[in-house]
């Protein structure tokens, strides 16, 4: 059980086990790896405890019981002297996990701390100080204000008991250690990596817009795949890539099947504008490809679709860790690509981020523009292309992790649902760069079908139901079909629509 020549250590840990059930006494060396760290980032590590609890031992009169056997019990690695390094430990963690309610009002709490400092700033010192400070107060959930006091946020940590292990400073503690030897590729650390949605969350709370734990994570898994311990839905992903050009393993040829009129009238034919609408959309979405061409032939923009031609953007492998095999995608991809194309417009938040974004990472930049549809649609408003008669519904508006974090595209959406008139919109105090994930990227719908449906009922009870909206609107297919899929369970009135299905009623 422990990995220890200690049977009266092992017999301690058998009584834990006893009394608090195994899923409160964590034995694992993963486990133990990671509450064996110090710092904010886990940069400093310590001796491996010889198990961690979760939740207050207190009340059973377990602390005697470790104590009393000479183990010390420590409720944080900081407290670990360097005159007990020789001393068997325990750790103890019995902080709250935090939720919505928790991060909502962290979030006002430091705004208002951050416009309390600014008031103050603006009457005391010169402009030049003012300027630097005004950036140290950046507001958000600045890590170092608050390491300690409580666990960071994580939309899928909830659903592992709230252990740090499935925390955002977790996995990167595990993605480090994997890349540095001090962990192996276990069946733990394959499961650790790949139950992240790789929302970008965890770096939002840090306040620290460059440090993209998300991507730490996902270049472990690229560590797990080259050592071939990669799961067996990245496999599958691959194979149906290759052979029908969809993650889904559909039928290539029929990818139009659903929206063949569409094809038909805007089959591509040289147009300097490709509509990508994605395999999602594509597949399993076809209202959204219509919604869009509708969208877009008002507005009396001359674009083309591929069809059957269209293939996967491959963002998928990326995230799953398949790196090489993602960049071979990317390129074959460009390359069916006319050069008479100046731009790509795309439905599909993941594919706007692939394209452009993780393609250049690859190596394959494109050599056109890359659009989100919000954002063409912005454009063609402001160009007095596209208007819109009056709409009275009240929406909230879902920011797709990949459209927003990933990318920063926040405002397009934000100012084409304002041009409908009569248009009542509903903004999540998370929104934004705060936006709570719903489960629906980051691979990890294909990794775990379940806990992702499972997310996404968390996010529509705590974040998206209370705002009274009729419909849920959003730009990103797989968000669709997670927020859908848990509707049917709670809110069966609610609709969730892309932002062209809106749109199309406003037209």
């Amino acid at each position: 059980m422990i990995p220890r020549d200690d049977l009266e250590t092992d017999r301690i840990i058998e009584e834990l086990v006893a009394i608090l059930g195994n899923d409160n006494v964590l034995t694992s060396v993963e486990d133990r790896y990671v509450y064996s760290h110090r710092g904010a980032f886990g940069i400093e590590h310590a001796d491996l405890p010889i198990a961690v609890i979760t939740g207050n031992p207190s009340p059973h009169g377990l602390l005697e019981l470790i104590t009393n056997n000479g183990i010390e019990a420590l409720t944080n690695i900081d407290d670990r002297g360097p005159d007990s390094q020789q001393r068997p430990y325990i750790i103890i963690d019995d902080r709250e996990s935090l939720d919505a309610e928790n991060l909502r009002a962290n979030l006002s709490e430091l705004q208002e701390e951050g416009r309390e400092k600014k008031r103050a700033l603006r009457g005391t010192v010169s402009l030049n100080r003012w300027l630097t400070d005004y950036v140290q107060t950046k507001e958000g959930f600045r890590v170092n204000e608050r390491a300690g006091k409580e666990k960071d946020f994580c939309v899928v940590q909830r659903f592992f008991g709230g252990v740090e292990t499935y925390s955002a400073k977790g996995r990167l503690i595990v993605s480090r250690g994997l890349l540095r030897g001090g962990l192996e590729a276990s069946d733990k650390v394959v499961d650790i990596l790949y139950s992240c949605t790789s929302c970008g969350q965890c770096y939002d709370q840090l306040g620290e817009g460059t440090l993209e734990i998300n991507n730490a994570i996902i270049r472990a898994r690229r560590e797990i795949v080259e050592g071939g311990k990669g799961p067996r839905h990245c496999r599958v992903a691959l194979e149906n890539i290759r052979g029908e050009g969809n993650p889904m393993g559909m039928p290539g040829e029929d990818r139009a099947i659903w929206w063949e009129e569409v094809e038909e009238r805007f089959g591509y034919s040289g147009n300097e504008v490709v509509y990508w609408p994605g395999c999602s959309a594509s597949y399993r979405l076809p209202g959204i490809v219509q919604s869009t061409a509708k969208v877009l032939e008002r507005a009396r923009v001359d674009f083309g679709l591929l069809g059957a031609s269209e293939t996967c953007c491959g963002l998928v492998l990326y995230l799953n860790g398949q790196w090489d095999e993602a960049a071979a995608n990317a390129r074959s991809v460009l390359e069916g690509f006319s050069r008479s194309v100046k731009a790509l417009v795309t439905s599909c938040a993941g594919c706007f981020y692939a394209f452009s974004r993780v393609f250049s990472k690859l190596g394959a930049p494109p050599p056109f523009m890359v659009l989100h549809t919000s954002q063409l649609f912005e454009e063609l408003i402001g160009e007095g292309r596209l208007s819109f008669g009056g709409l009275e519904e009240r929406i909230a508006w879902h920011d797709p992790c990949d459209l927003g974090r990933h990318c920063g595209v926040y405002q397009a959406p934000r100012r084409v649902l304002g041009a409908v008139p009569g248009l009542d919109v509903a903004h999540s105090p998370l929104s934004g760069e705060h936006t709570l994930c719903c489960g629906g990227g980051g691979g990890f719908m294909a990794y775990d079908i379940g806990l992702a449906e499972r997310v996404a009922a968390q996010k529509l009870e705590e974040d998206l139901a209370p705002l009274g909206a009729g419909s849920i609107v959003t730009g990103c297919p797989a968000c669709i079909l997670n927020l859908r899929s848990a509707t049917r369970e709670g809110y069966p009135g609610l609709d969730v629509l892309d932002l062209s299905q809106l749109l199309v009623k406003a037209l």
